[in-house]
């Protein structure tokens, strides 16, 4: 069987890195696996293809995580992608990009020497979907379920990835399908946060699992609607603002290319 080139892309967005791919048909989930191995492939936190547009936008974006599995929505790698697509076809300004979770309003903000200085991105509609309790590792831990088209559970307290790497993989599993499990703990003006992501495992960042963050903040009323905020992952920080309905959520951080490639599949 002949080996099939593929051009990828390598991208990050607070540490949270991807593979790239510009493609008409999909690869298969453990195609996407063997990619992200970071000792027998390129090594990243999942593959973002960049698909033909159906409903509008300037492209669509599927995404596969490290463990082969399917997400419906990334934060960070959205804001990659929309780097990518505005330098790779001279887009500027704002771009809309279908997502499993729908489409996203993305605006790209430049620097005067034309250089992409970060990414603003419409996450929501956002949900709050209550309390929930949690058993894990014999403790009782007090959870907030969100959803930004993929599922959250966000845990106040202490933040630290220490104790993402603890609870995070038993609070993934305790949901039929799997959950994202955020550790936060509120300050002055946003949020510290560490967040053990579904199919990635502990990750340097989490865009989604940030805008459910704030989200649950507000929504307890510690943090005020409104006003940006700043969430701080081990990654570096990201913006979120959290409109006064509860719905709108709008992110802005950085996303890096950080080489380019080919391999064989």
């Amino acid at each position: 069987m002949l080996a099939v080139s593929l051009t990828f892309w390598k991208y990050q967005g607070l540490g949270n890195d991807f593979v790239v791919v510009e493609t008409s048909e999909l690869m298969t989930g453990a195609r996407a696996q063997r990619l992200c191995d970071r000792r027998l492939g390129i090594g990243a936190d999942g593959v973002l293809s960049v698909l033909p547009a159906r409903a509008g936008g300037v492209a669509c974006m599927h995404i596969y995580n490290s463990d082969g599995s399917v997400a419906a929505m990334c934060g960070n790698g959205i804001r990659c992608v929309a780097r990518h697509l505005a330098e790779r076809r001279g887009l500027a300004g704002e771009l809309a990009i279908e997502t499993a979770a729908g489409p996203r309003r993305c605006v790209v903000h430049g620097e005067r020497n034309g250089r992409v200085e970060g990414v603003s991105v419409e996450m929501g509609p956002a949900r709050y979907e209550g309390e929930r309790e949690f058993e894990a590792g014999g403790e009782r831990l007090h959870g907030h379920r969100v959803s930004l088209g993929n599922p959250h559970a966000v845990f106040f307290g202490e933040a630290t990835s220490e104790r993402a790497a603890r609870f995070g993989p038993l609070v993934e599993r305790a949901i039929p399908g799997g959950v994202n499990a955020g550790f936060a703990a509120a300050r002055a003006g946003g949020l510290d946060l560490a967040v053990w992501e579904r199919g990635a495992g502990l990750t340097h960042a989490c865009g989604t699992g940030a805008c459910a963050a704030a989200l649950a903040a507000v929504k307890t009323g510690l943090l005020s609607a409104g006003a940006p905020l700043e969430v701080r992952l081990p990654g570096g920080r990201l913006e979120i603002t959290v409109a006064r309905d509860l719905v709108g959520v709008l992110m802005r951080g950085p996303a890096e290319r950080v080489f380019e490639g080919t391999t064989e599949l």
